[in-house]
């Protein structure tokens, strides 16, 4: 595997090192492997630290990598023409981050990068999923089929990786689209940008992400997507054909992606700026950067112009 010395950006991925969870090995950025295949457009314009930037550089397995589901069956072959990449990012122990969790696991391990350990996500029922809490010493357990938080170990100081992504379960676990439409808001197609997601509220319920978007100096767009399906699978990068990898945006169409019914533009959503109130006081390293002396430096800006 290539290291940080000469893939700086694999830092930004915490889970390549920190977790003990299996997963394909990164091999090259996404950036890297689809660059040149789209002469004349310019990626969606972006700033250091964004999600967008951070979408954009997810490490990618090695050509030619099956998808694969929990119990390590393959269900895409690797040379599939619809197949473009899979994401070097582990699945899970069980068939616990289904297709809806895709999202929220991009979004909350960029947020885990930025050190903004105050998120919060939703259950279906609306009760607040605060990292901090867990980071008390308290676990979301099931009361009558409604989930409570009960304290059941002891407060951190510090939340290391692992723990976060038991948290991580937990949120997965008590979520699915009636969670994630609280958490999101729809999004005009003219407002296209990466991190947007299609979702299919079901049953079943699945998520389409979009990863990046280019656009052409006559405005033609372009768009590149993952998805993961149920039962929990990889994260993968699909593509119509095997020409390409990238999607035209055609807004008077739906979208039409392998192993899913096509999805309807009036299901492009985004998530909402996720509320940040903390159920318990900060302590030490769970403070926000804002109120800590120490500062991690920002992303460094990188062109990817195509």
């Amino acid at each position: 595997m290539r290291s940080a010395d000469n893939w700086p950006e694999l830092k930004w991925y915490q889970w390549v090192e920190a977790s003990w969870l299996p997963a394909p090995e990164p091999v090259e950025a996404l950036s890297d492997r689809f660059a040149g295949y789209l002469q004349g457009y310019s990626t969606f314009a972006d700033e250091p630290e964004t999600f967008s930037e951070w979408l954009r550089m997810l490490p990618l397995a090695a050509l030619g990598t099956p998808v694969r589901n929990y119990r390590g069956e393959i269900v895409v072959p690797g040379d599939d023409e619809h197949l473009a990449a899979v994401v070097a990012i582990d699945i899970g122990s069980g068939d616990i981050q289904r297709s809806t969790d895709v999202i929220l696991r991009l979004q909350a391990e960029w947020r885990w990068y930025r050190e903004e350990f105050r998120m919060l996500f939703l259950t279906d029922e609306k009760t607040e999923l605060p990292l901090l809490k867990w980071g008390d010493g308290e676990r979301v357990v099931s009361v009558g089929g409604q989930p409570k938080w009960v304290r059941k170990a002891e407060p951190q100081v510090k939340i290391d990786y692992p723990h976060f992504r038991d948290y991580l379960d937990s949120v997965f676990a008590w979520s699915d689209s009636p969670a994630l439409l609280a958490e999101s808001d729809s999004l005009a197609p003219d407002r296209l940008e990466p991190g947007a997601f299609f979702l299919h509220q079901g049953p079943p319920a699945e998520v389409l992400v979009v990863i990046d978007v280019a656009s052409s100096s006559s405005g033609d767009r372009q768009m590149l997507l993952a998805q993961a399906l149920n039962p929990a699978e990889n994260i993968h990068v699909i593509r119509p054909s095997r020409a390409t990898p990238w999607f035209p945006v055609r807004t008077d169409q739906p979208v039409v992606v392998p192993r899913v019914k096509p999805y309807s533009w009036n299901e492009l959503r985004r998530m909402k700026q996720l509320r940040t109130r903390p159920e318990v006081n900060c302590i030490g390293e769970l403070c926000p950067k804002a109120q800590r002396s120490s500062r991690k430096p920002a992303l460094p800006p990188r062109s990817v112009r195509r």
